[in-house]
């Protein structure tokens, strides 16, 4: 699954424009960095309007779907399985026209001890792109007019095999440096054009070992991100 990402202070409004092609309109000010994005936080992500323009919108991480009642529902929709999309009754309607972009610098996971009998905790690791490179993930998007709020899910593939030793699932990446449509063809292209994008991105990636105080939400500071000293 993917349960948390970072936009760090190099994620700049010139990288949503140029990666995701969006119509220009240049906010007031840089976005500021978040070094631990947690379901229920809003973040930008890139969408097709109803014209085909691609515009950009601050969406909570947690789809509630336009029928929802409760925004609570969102804690058990922040991941679509790309395996299960056209069989899910919450994620099959946006297939078409709801498809959307999250640009991030990377994302976190927790690897579970090869000897669980040895260590009490999952190990957390930050990933991202071997070339610094920012992260674009696939995702889905609606609107709930009664909660009044416009939320996402990330779609997850299973892991890369550079991927599966941290764990068995990731997010489903657009990579524009292999496949320079890939992200045109996700927001704008017929489903059968868009599908095939769904599948373990092949790497490079950097894997690194961090402190598991990523762990709390609250802790939101650039040091998350260091790598971790061996005693």
């Amino acid at each position: 699954m993917c349960g948390r990402k970072y936009a760090h202070e190099e994620l700049t409004w010139g990288d949503y424009r140029d990666m995701l092609s969006l119509v220009p309109s240049v906010p007031a000010s840089n976005f500021q960095p978040n070094y631990n994005i947690a379901p229920t936080h809003e973040v930008p992500v890139g969408y097709s309007d109803s014209e085909g323009a691609h515009r950009l919108a601050l969406m909570r991480w947690g789809l509630v779907p336009h029928w929802a009642k409760d925004a609570k529902i969102g804690a058990k929709m922040i991941n679509a399985r790309a395996e299960t999309l056209t069989e899910k009754p919450s994620f099959k309607p946006l297939l078409k026209a709801h498809r959307c972009a999250i640009l991030v610098s990377g994302f976190y996971e927790w690897k579970r001890p090869e000897n669980p009998n040895g260590a009490k905790e999952k190990q957390a690791h930050k990933i991202a792109h071997a070339s610094g490179a920012p992260m674009i993930m696939a995702g889905l998007w609606t609107r709930n007019p009664a909660l009044e709020l416009t939320s996402y899910t990330v779609i997850t593939t299973a892991a890369s095999d550079e991927m599966a030793p941290v764990h068995h699932r990731m997010p489903a990446i657009l990579d524009p440096g292999l496949d320079p449509g890939a992200v045109d063809r996700w927001m704008d292209g017929a489903w059968d054009d868009a599908a095939p994008l769904l599948t373990p991105h092949p790497g490079p990636l950097a894997i690194t070992p961090i402190s598991n105080a990523v762990g709390n939400v609250r802790n939101n500071y650039p040091e998350l991100l260091d790598p971790l000293v061996s005693s």
